[in-house]
């Protein structure tokens, strides 16, 4: 058998497992199969929403261990060359981060709301935010005390020079 075709048996191979596996009950899922629908190879497509992920959250830990146990590649070295060949990808990568927020969005304004809500002193911050939110509290402008004095002071004339120098309730004359 050629390598080539040996290759594209141990990737095939590889990605039955993964949709087949844990992974097939993940909430992103539904990204990875939209990401195969925008002509992504799966290898790609699980990098990309692997990469996604808050580095906390990954499984596997390392790029080379996804590249490895995951992906059925011997090392990481396609993952850096597809990163260095083709932006597309960290571009993607941004977009499915930004869509993660959106989809949380509405957990966290209820949790925001749930906190605020509450009589604990310690929700002062949520309550806070969420009145600013809502626009019923305005955070307090700062008061600059003094003679505000412009920034280029040579292109004053000598009388509004002269008006400056007078400090606030002081006569002119």
């Amino acid at each position: 058998m050629d390598p080539l075709s040996e290759a594209q048996l141990k990737s095939e191979a590889a990605r039955k497992v993964f949709e087949a596996g844990d992974a097939a009950a993940e909430p992103w899922m539904d990204d990875y199969w939209d990401l195969l629908g925008e002509g992504w190879s799966w290898r790609q497509a699980v990098y990309m929403l692997w990469e996604a992920q808050p580095s906390q959250n990954r499984t596997p830990k390392t790029q080379g261990e996804l590249a490895t146990e995951i992906l059925g590649l011997t090392s990481d070295r396609v993952i850096r060359t597809w990163k260095a060949d083709n932006p597309a990808i960290m571009a993607r990568i941004a977009k499915l981060t930004a869509s993660a927020l959106g989809k949380a969005r509405s957990r966290v304004i209820r949790a925001l709301i749930e906190s605020a809500s509450s009589a604990n002193y310690r929700a002062h911050a949520d309550r806070k935010l969420f009145l600013e939110m809502t626009g019923d509290y305005k955070k307090s402008e700062t008061i600059r005390v003094g003679a505000m004095v412009p920034d280029d002071l040579e292109e004053m004339t000598e009388d509004d020079l002269r008006a400056l120098a007078y400090e606030p309730g002081e006569g002119r004359g």
